[in-house]
Protein backbone atom coordinates (compact mmCIF):
# COMPACT_ATOMS: atom_id res chain seq x y z
CA UNK A 1 0.00 0.00 0.00
CA UNK A 2 1.36 3.70 -0.54
CA UNK A 3 1.62 5.71 2.45
CA UNK A 4 -0.48 8.46 1.38
CA UNK A 5 -3.48 5.77 0.84
CA UNK A 6 -2.59 4.21 4.47
CA UNK A 7 -2.74 7.88 5.91
CA UNK A 8 -6.08 8.38 4.01
CA UNK A 9 -7.38 5.53 5.43
CA UNK A 10 -6.26 6.00 8.58
CA UNK A 11 -7.68 9.58 9.11
CA UNK A 12 -11.35 8.10 7.51
CA UNK A 13 -11.20 5.40 10.07
CA UNK A 14 -10.17 7.74 13.01
CA UNK A 15 -12.97 9.85 11.94
CA UNK A 16 -15.81 6.98 11.87
CA UNK A 17 -14.67 6.19 15.67
CA UNK A 18 -16.94 7.98 18.50
CA UNK A 19 -15.64 10.87 19.17
CA UNK A 20 -13.87 10.49 15.89
CA UNK A 21 -11.83 13.64 14.29
CA UNK A 22 -14.76 15.09 12.41
CA UNK A 23 -17.61 13.41 14.98
CA UNK A 24 -19.79 16.61 15.63
CA UNK A 25 -20.68 16.95 19.82
CA UNK A 26 -23.55 16.27 21.10
CA UNK A 27 -25.82 19.13 20.72
CA UNK A 28 -29.24 19.65 23.03
CA UNK A 29 -32.61 19.33 21.60
CA UNK A 30 -35.38 20.45 23.44
CA UNK A 31 -37.88 17.50 24.35
CA UNK A 32 -41.69 18.08 24.07
CA UNK A 33 -42.96 18.53 27.27
CA UNK A 34 -46.44 19.42 26.65
CA UNK A 35 -47.71 16.40 28.56
CA UNK A 36 -46.34 17.58 31.77
CA UNK A 37 -49.35 18.90 34.21
CA UNK A 38 -50.10 21.00 35.74
CA UNK A 39 -48.36 22.86 33.02
CA UNK A 40 -48.77 26.36 34.23
CA UNK A 41 -49.97 25.90 37.68
CA UNK A 42 -49.12 28.50 40.71
CA UNK A 43 -46.52 28.21 42.69
CA UNK A 44 -47.33 29.02 46.52
CA UNK A 45 -43.83 30.58 47.82
CA UNK A 46 -43.68 30.84 51.97
CA UNK A 47 -40.99 32.15 53.88
CA UNK A 48 -38.29 29.29 55.12
CA UNK A 49 -37.97 30.63 58.17
CA UNK A 50 -40.53 33.14 60.71
CA UNK A 51 -37.73 34.17 62.51
CA UNK A 52 -34.96 37.06 61.10
CA UNK A 53 -32.03 35.45 63.40
CA UNK A 54 -30.01 33.48 60.15
CA UNK A 55 -29.66 33.98 56.44
CA UNK A 56 -32.07 31.85 55.63
CA UNK A 57 -34.82 33.66 57.09
CA UNK A 58 -34.53 35.66 53.94
CA UNK A 59 -35.20 32.52 51.13
CA UNK A 60 -38.99 31.78 49.79
CA UNK A 61 -39.89 28.06 49.81
CA UNK A 62 -42.54 26.44 47.15
CA UNK A 63 -43.44 23.18 46.29
CA UNK A 64 -45.75 21.61 43.68
CA UNK A 65 -46.06 17.83 42.29
CA UNK A 66 -45.83 17.27 38.99
CA UNK A 67 -46.64 14.45 36.81
CA UNK A 68 -43.79 15.09 34.09
CA UNK A 69 -44.71 13.23 30.08
CA UNK A 70 -41.74 13.29 27.97
CA UNK A 71 -42.52 12.89 24.57
CA UNK A 72 -39.28 10.68 23.25
CA UNK A 73 -39.92 8.87 20.39
CA UNK A 74 -37.59 11.06 18.20
CA UNK A 75 -35.39 8.98 20.16
CA UNK A 76 -36.59 5.40 20.25
CA UNK A 77 -34.63 2.47 19.97
CA UNK A 78 -31.59 5.02 21.01
CA UNK A 79 -29.15 5.72 23.80
CA UNK A 80 -29.52 9.36 25.24
CA UNK A 81 -29.40 11.82 28.38
CA UNK A 82 -31.92 13.51 29.64
CA UNK A 83 -31.44 17.08 31.45
CA UNK A 84 -33.88 19.24 33.05
CA UNK A 85 -32.74 22.84 32.39
CA UNK A 86 -33.59 25.92 34.78
CA UNK A 87 -32.74 28.91 32.60
CA UNK A 88 -31.69 32.21 34.37
CA UNK A 89 -34.61 33.83 35.09
CA UNK A 90 -36.61 36.22 37.24
CA UNK A 91 -36.26 37.17 40.02
CA UNK A 92 -32.61 35.53 39.80
CA UNK A 93 -30.77 32.95 42.14
CA UNK A 94 -33.56 30.32 41.72
CA UNK A 95 -32.57 26.75 43.06
CA UNK A 96 -34.79 23.99 42.10
CA UNK A 97 -34.43 20.14 43.44
CA UNK A 98 -36.74 17.20 43.00
CA UNK A 99 -37.38 13.77 44.21
CA UNK A 100 -38.62 11.28 41.72
CA UNK A 101 -40.86 7.97 41.76
CA UNK A 102 -38.12 6.52 40.20
CA UNK A 103 -37.87 6.34 36.62
CA UNK A 104 -36.40 9.80 35.99
CA UNK A 105 -33.50 10.66 38.19
CA UNK A 106 -33.83 13.22 41.99
CA UNK A 107 -31.45 16.13 41.83
CA UNK A 108 -30.89 19.55 42.10
CA UNK A 109 -30.00 22.63 40.19
CA UNK A 110 -29.78 26.50 40.03
CA UNK A 111 -30.72 29.02 37.28
CA UNK A 112 -28.73 28.87 34.55
CA UNK A 113 -27.66 25.50 34.75
CA UNK A 114 -29.03 21.70 34.15
CA UNK A 115 -28.93 18.45 35.72
CA UNK A 116 -29.18 14.80 34.42
CA UNK A 117 -32.48 13.03 35.05
CA UNK A 118 -31.92 10.02 32.75
CA UNK A 119 -29.21 8.11 31.14
CA UNK A 120 -29.96 5.34 29.00
CA UNK A 121 -31.86 2.92 26.42
CA UNK A 122 -35.27 4.93 25.03
CA UNK A 123 -37.25 1.90 25.20
CA UNK A 124 -40.95 3.65 24.84
CA UNK A 125 -42.19 6.49 22.99
CA UNK A 126 -43.20 8.50 26.39
CA UNK A 127 -41.27 8.85 29.76
CA UNK A 128 -43.17 9.73 32.46
CA UNK A 129 -43.14 10.02 36.21
CA UNK A 130 -44.12 11.95 39.22
CA UNK A 131 -41.70 14.48 40.21
CA UNK A 132 -41.89 16.89 43.65
CA UNK A 133 -40.40 20.24 42.98
CA UNK A 134 -39.03 22.30 45.56
CA UNK A 135 -38.25 26.07 44.66
CA UNK A 136 -36.15 28.20 46.35
CA UNK A 137 -35.45 32.03 45.78
CA UNK A 138 -34.31 35.09 47.47
CA UNK A 139 -37.50 36.73 49.50
CA UNK A 140 -35.78 40.43 49.13
CA UNK A 141 -36.06 39.28 45.23
CA UNK A 142 -39.91 38.63 45.31
CA UNK A 143 -41.38 42.07 44.35
CA UNK A 144 -44.34 40.82 42.34
CA UNK A 145 -45.39 37.24 40.59
CA UNK A 146 -42.88 35.00 38.50
CA UNK A 147 -43.41 33.34 36.07
CA UNK A 148 -40.58 30.18 36.63
CA UNK A 149 -39.95 27.93 33.41
CA UNK A 150 -38.13 24.84 33.28
CA UNK A 151 -37.31 22.03 30.15
CA UNK A 152 -35.81 18.93 29.49
CA UNK A 153 -33.33 18.25 26.61
CA UNK A 154 -31.95 15.25 25.18
CA UNK A 155 -28.53 14.76 23.99
CA UNK A 156 -27.95 11.33 21.79
CA UNK A 157 -24.81 9.11 23.00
Amino acid sequence: MRPLLVIAYSIIWLASLPGGAHSPAARPVVIDDSGTLPYSATLAMRWREISPRSRASTEMVGALDLRVKLNVAPWLRRRGHIYMVLPAQQPGAISAAWTTNGRLLPGQLTGGGRALVYSGPITAAFIEDMVHLTVSVDGRRMTQSYSVSFHFEMEED
